[in-house]
């Protein structure tokens, strides 16, 4: 399948990458991990290799921003969200969106309207990042806060609501926090890894490498109390927010890979915390590699509008169009040839079928000439046929309308033979209409006699629908009467 998304994460001296391709057939998820940090040429190498044409990259910002605030608006149209959103955020804070800052909002749909998850980052730190990804072999499409990036597996981290997933690895701790209405807030807090750094006195906390060693990772999980204290805090801070307390405690990131770790915050807390597992993924690689997969399920969404992606305003990806163009060079030119044939068969198609038509129009002027000596100087042969056509048609037409007809004078003959003989009455006006149909208008001196002529119309064996119409007063006392019928 060609294009998709691909989620790049950098953690923990590694970079793992997770392709989402959406076809016809389905879905399909692709894991890949290469030992190597940023700006290495074999990482370069790596990521080069795995992302294909015409797949869209996303990366994530873990460290924290500059500004995060959550802005509540009474609307939930997200082009007009988009447009206000800095202002408010100047008003509510004081703090000023220069030249110098970026920023950018994830938007959260509620019933009565809608929030806004707005982080903001500084320009140089921004930049700093997207040329450590363009120089490890990644120009990203999309660059978002990672924590909200989070929001695209709501729906398959297991757990009743709300949930706090909480994500660590060797630098940072973040947290997002789902209610039932998916993503609501999110918090990063690096401070609490940096003090177990301190307690542990490193400056490279190396996680894979603990389980190696007994004493050490006795002592890290013992350093642990300061990432409780601050899951502790967050949790306070979020379930007041939310109103309800926090159901589940779910852990992901490179921290997983410290044998007991689960176990040693499920008892510092008194709460039960669990490794996080997507089935798309794996029991075993779901904490690896969730944060890769939230990336390109997030970048999959990123359509929909109200989706953080830093890159929206000013930042484009370079050089996809030319290695673009590059790569469908051949296929394009192939798609033209074929065009082109395919024209060139469909003119010849054409002159062809001019000359055809060309050669049966000069045979039927031929034959016209002998059939029709009056038609010599005609230029048309199919106009005169058809002229004739028409003439005949009429001509028939006429003849299907008098066939069946009957004549005005067994109308008159028929009427003649109906009428009682002892009656006295006299004939205005005979009407004979189409279908045999007839109208006799007359005089009577007395009703009897009008009746006696309706009775002998109706049982006579030449009529059918015979009908009364108007009878009423006339000159000298008499009365005028109108009666229709049907000539069998």
């Amino acid at each position: 399948m060609l294009g998709g998304f691909i989620g790049v994460d950098f953690s923990g001296g590694k970079v793992r990458t997770v392709t989402v391709k959406r076809g016809f057939k389905g879905t399909e998820v692709r894991k890949a991990s290469f030992t190597g940090g940023p700006r290495s040429s074999d990482t370069s190498a790596f990521l080069k290799s795995e992302i294909s044409l015409g797949t869209r990259a996303v990366t994530g910002i873990c460290s924290p921003p500059l500004l995060l605030r959550v802005l509540k608006f009474p609307f939930s149209d997200s082009k007009k969200l988009k447009g206000v959103y800095r202002f408010e955020l100047e008003n509510s804070t004081g703090f000023t969106l220069g030249e110098d800052v970026l920023s950018d909002y994830h938007e959260v749909k509620r019933p009565e309207g809608a929030e806004a998850i707005v982080p903001a980052f500084e320009k140089g730190v921004f930049e700093d990042y997207l040329g450590s990804m363009q120089e490890s072999g990644v120009d990203p499409d999309q660059v978002t806060f990672t924590p909200v990036a989070f929001s695209s597996l709501g729906e398959l981290i297991e757990g009743p609501r709300p949930l706090l997933l909480i994500d660590a690895d060797q630098d940072h701790l973040n947290f997002s926090f789902f209610d039932e209405g998916g993503l609501s807030r999110v918090r990063n807090c690096d401070y609490a890894i940096e003090r177990v750094k301190k307690s542990l006195a490193t400056d490279v906390l190396d996680l894979g490498q603990i389980n190696g060693d007994e004493e050490k990772r006795k002592a890290f999980l013992e350093s642990c109390r300061f990432i409780a204290d601050e899951i502790r805090n967050t949790m306070r801070y979020f379930e007041g927010e939310a109103g309800e307390e926090v159901k589940s405690l779910v852990l992901t990131g490179e921290i997983c890979e410290v044998d007991g770790i689960a176990k040693e915050l499920t008892e510092q807390l008194g709460r039960e915390v669990k490794r996080i597992f997507i089935e798309q993924l794996g029991h075993n690689d779901s904490p690896f590699f969730a944060r890769a997969y939230a990336l390109a399920l997030y970048g999959g969404s990123s359509g929909k509008g109200g989706r953080f992606n830093l890159r929206r305003d000013g930042y484009r990806p370079r050089g996809m169009g030319r290695d673009f163009l590059k790569e469908f060079r051949v296929p394009v030119a192939l798609c033209a040839a074929l065009l082109l044939v395919v024209i060139f068969g469909r003119v010849t198609e054409v002159v062809s079928a001019r000359s055809k038509m060309s050669s049966i129009r000069s045979e039927m002027e031929m034959d016209l000439r002998k059939e029709f000596p009056e038609a010599v100087g005609t230029q048309d042969p199919v106009t005169f046929y058809r002229g004739k056509l028409e003439v005949i048609n009429r001509k028939l037409d006429i003849l299907k309308q008098v066939r069946g007809a009957h004549s005005p004078l067994e109308v008159l003959t028929a009427v003649s033979a109906a009428v009682p003989k002892n009656a006295s009455f006299s004939v205005d006006e005979i009407r004979i209409e189409d279908g045999g149909r007839a109208k006799i208008w007359g005089r009577s001196d007395s009703y009897e006699e009008i009746a006696s002529i309706e009775k002998a119309f109706s049982e006579s064996a030449s009529f059918t629908q015979v009908k009364m119409g108007q009878v009423g007063k006339a000159v000298n006392n008499s009365l005028k009467f109108e009666i229709s019928m049907v000539v069998r």
